[in-house]
């Protein structure tokens, strides 16, 4: 009977204690302007900090992220420091700086993303610094990215703490994300990218599937290459979970349809304004053709009707232009004295066509050379100074960056320090300290030789190494370590088949290496362990037969 009474009396306290002196619902405590509970509200953001305090103290992990970021921050606060505003040597910065102070549209080789940034940082602060400063943050924010991204494939936790590294503490990011160019921006939207599609493939969500096409059609927008990661993301989002679904059919469409509609609104716009020709840009070929030129032989192949003024027949040791940039920017460039100069929309007849032609006649008339061209530049990738047709070694890319074209102090560029001056007036005098120490730094951290070998190679063994018993205890990693690897294989080699070698092209593929590679050591560490009981209760089951014998 007791036991019968006892709902019933809590529920009349809750009643009379609901009950004001008139006998009507009283409010409720928290909505009372002092009330505890609503003093209790107003501290919750400092309550969820603690909180986060306290999980960080107990958590190894999260204290190694937060030990990587805070090298990274000191590494950015004092380059800033020693070296202000930024390094501007490269020419492609007086390029931007120029299309972000007349019109967005006046480069017709480069996609506008980078300088529509300019021009955005530039109507909230008329200095060039604050624009660096948001590019060392997003460096910073896309070390956290790639952490959580690695995290959404399964596995250990701390996998993610390799390419986090990778972003947050390797010299040439700190470098590049000091210096008015696309790559760090570009840098962050792709590992925004591999996390929306880890989210989207993993958890089935439209919603991120639509921002991972998002994202990627901006990639391209701040840079032409990002399109190759649309094919490589709307592939991967069909086979991430094995065979194609319904459900995963969706998801790559509905990316590659809103990164379609990203590009689309980029070339509407560009063209309602500009009114130049072709898609992304108007000089889209002269990137492709450098990749020919310096190699192609007219005496092996049949030129298309109307360039035959591109033909060399000399051999490639005797000319006067030997790398791909030469043909793009050298006044005797066979192009230039042809079609004008790379910086102006042509006024020959279907100049981009014609050239995309010659240069796809000359591939197919002498693949051999081709992949010979090839072949030189992927070695750079162990060997950044081996001679190919391209340019822009590692040493000569840090050269150009703090000196300009003399690469050694105290050189500048001329033309970016123009343009730079049009469009940051009030900006006083740079200051350059000694930067030896990060550049320094750059040489020991650069990927290159016998550990760019090593990651390529566990990355290559992941599949193997990620399955059976491995895959078992973490399913998704495997496919994961894919996505991650066909990231990084895709920065590192499309702009070889399409252009050639160039150190600034190496540096995107840094962090997806590094993540795909530290996913299949740990595969094969996983595996080296469960051999070893197996090796040992084999040797323990022989033993006897060989003594009954």
């Amino acid at each position: 009977m007791l036991e019968r009474m006892r709902p019933v009396r809590a529920l009349r306290a809750d009643r009379a204690q609901l009950l004001g002196a008139s006998g009507t619902a009283a409010p409720p405590r928290a909505s009372l302007p002092n009330a505890p509970g609503a003093r209790a509200g107003r501290g919750l953001p400092l309550r969820l900090a603690a909180a986060a305090v306290a999980r960080a103290r107990r958590d190894r992990i999260v204290q190694a992220l937060i030990a990587i970021l805070a090298v990274g921050v000191a590494l950015r606060v004092w380059i800033t420091l020693v070296w202000a505003p930024a390094f501007t040597g490269y020419s492609d910065s007086g390029i931007y700086f120029d299309d972000a102070h007349t019109t967005l549209w006046a480069d017709p080789i480069r996609t506008q993303g980078y300088s529509m940034y300019l021009d955005v940082m530039h109507a909230i602060s008329p200095y060039l610094a604050p624009a660096i400063y948001g590019q060392e943050l997003a460096g910073l924010i896309a070390a956290v990215v790639a952490y959580l991204a690695v995290r959404r494939c399964g596995g250990p936790r701390w996998l993610g703490l390799a390419p986090a590294a990778a972003l947050a503490l390797a010299g040439d990011e700190v470098i590049l994300e000091h210096t008015a160019l696309s790559d760090s921006l570009f840098i962050f939207l792709l590992m925004a990218m591999l996390y929306c599609a880890a989210r989207a493939a993993f958890s089935g969500s439209l919603r991120w599937a639509g921002a991972c096409g998002l994202v990627v059609g901006l990639g391209v927008w701040e840079r032409g290459a990002g399109s190759v990661m649309g094919a490589v993301i709307c592939l991967w989002l069909l086979f991430a979970l094995g065979r194609p679904s319904r459900r995963t059919l969706a998801l790559a469409l509905l990316a590659g349809v809103c990164a379609l509609g990203t590009v689309g609104v980029y070339v509407a716009w560009r063209k309602l304004e500009s009114g130049m020709p072709g898609l992304l840009s108007a000089n889209n070929a002269w990137n492709f053709y450098a990749r020919a030129a310096p190699w192609a032989n007219c005496n092996d192949f049949t030129p298309p009707a109307g360039t035959s003024a591109l033909c060399e027949y000399t051999p490639t040791s005797q000319r006067t232009l030997q790398g791909g940039g030469e043909y793009i920017y050298s006044p005797d460039s066979p192009a230039q004295q042809l079609f004008g100069p790379p910086y102006r929309v042509s006024s020959y007849p279907h100049a981009m066509e014609l050239m995309q032609e010659w240069t796809e006649a000359a591939i197919l008339g002498e693949p051999l050379e081709y992949l010979h061209a090839v072949w030189l530049d992927t070695l750079r990738l162990f060997d950044p100074n081996h001679p190919s047709y391209s340019d822009m070694s590692a040493d000569e890319l840090m050269a150009w960056l703090r000196w300009g074209p003399e690469e050694r102090p105290p050189g500048k560029n001329e033309f970016v320090e123009y343009w730079q001056h049009k469009l940051y007036p009030s900006e006083g005098a740079p200051h350059h300290g000694d930067v030896a120490p990060l550049f320094a730094w750059e040489e020991v951290t650069r990927l290159d030789g016998v550990l760019m070998g090593l990651l390529l190679a566990l990355m290559l063994a992941g599949p193997f190494a990620l399955g059976g018993r491995v895959r078992e205890r973490a399913p998704r990693l495997r496919s994961g370590m894919v996505l991650f690897g066909l990231s990084a294989l895709a920065m590192l080699f499309f702009p070889i088949l399409v252009k050639g070698y160039d150190y600034r092209f190496v540096i995107p593929a840094y962090a997806p290496l590094a993540a795909a590679a530290a996913m299949s050591a740990w595969g094969l560490y996983v595996r080296a362990r469960s051999w070893r009981p197996l090796a040992g209760r084999a040797e323990h089951a022989r033993l006897p037969l060989q003594r009954s014998s």
